[in-house]
């Protein structure tokens, strides 16, 4: 346990960091392995990443959301470095194709970065230090919903600003 309380130090000692290689690897397999589950049901899933007791980077188990949202409790003997969630399935209700100015804001509280899959395989990565979204890959990167429209949401840019995202969203 003491190890774990050197490493929750640590991490929390650091500023919201860009994305490494590894993390990166495990956002995308968990998210891949999440997201014909969240199509079908039409719910979110959410969790986080971190470093367990023994210095291991790993995924905590994915909570089921709502349709348009996701809570997830703070994993114990985790050091979390970032968040991850679906955005469900296709809805041309919503601007699910992006991050929203939410999801931005709720990791910046808790001082870590993101990542959403979208309906259309997209995989985005939130950068909390310069509040900036961007895209990882495109669509069909990770496995996409049937009922995705390409366009739905007008043109998608490879990264938007927390203000740009605003003005999208019309937040």
């Amino acid at each position: 346990m003491r190890a774990l309380g050197l490493i929750v130090a640590a991490v929390c000692a650091l500023p919201a960091m860009a994305q490494d290689a590894e993390e990166l690897r495990l956002a995308r397999d968990v998210l891949t392995r999440l997201q014909e589950q969240s199509f079908d049901k039409k719910r979110e899933y959410c969790g986080y990443i971190g470093y367990n007791e023994n210095g291991v980077l790993t995924a905590s188990v994915p909570e089921t959301g709502a349709s348009d949202s996701c809570s997830a409790p703070f994993p114990r003997n985790m050091a979390i470095t970032a968040s991850y969630h679906t955005h469900g399935d296709f809805d041309d209700g919503y601007f699910n194709e992006v991050p929203s100015t939410i999801d931005m804001e709720g990791d910046k509280e808790f001082y870590m970065n993101g990542y959403v899959a979208t309906p259309g395989g997209r995989l985005w990565y939130i950068d909390t230090q310069i509040m900036v979204a961007r895209q990882v890959c495109g669509i069909s990167c990770l496995p996409t919903s049937s009922r995705f429209e390409k366009g739905d949401m007008g043109e998608i840019a490879q990264s938007y600003t927390y203000e740009a995202l605003r003005d999208k969203l019309g937040d």
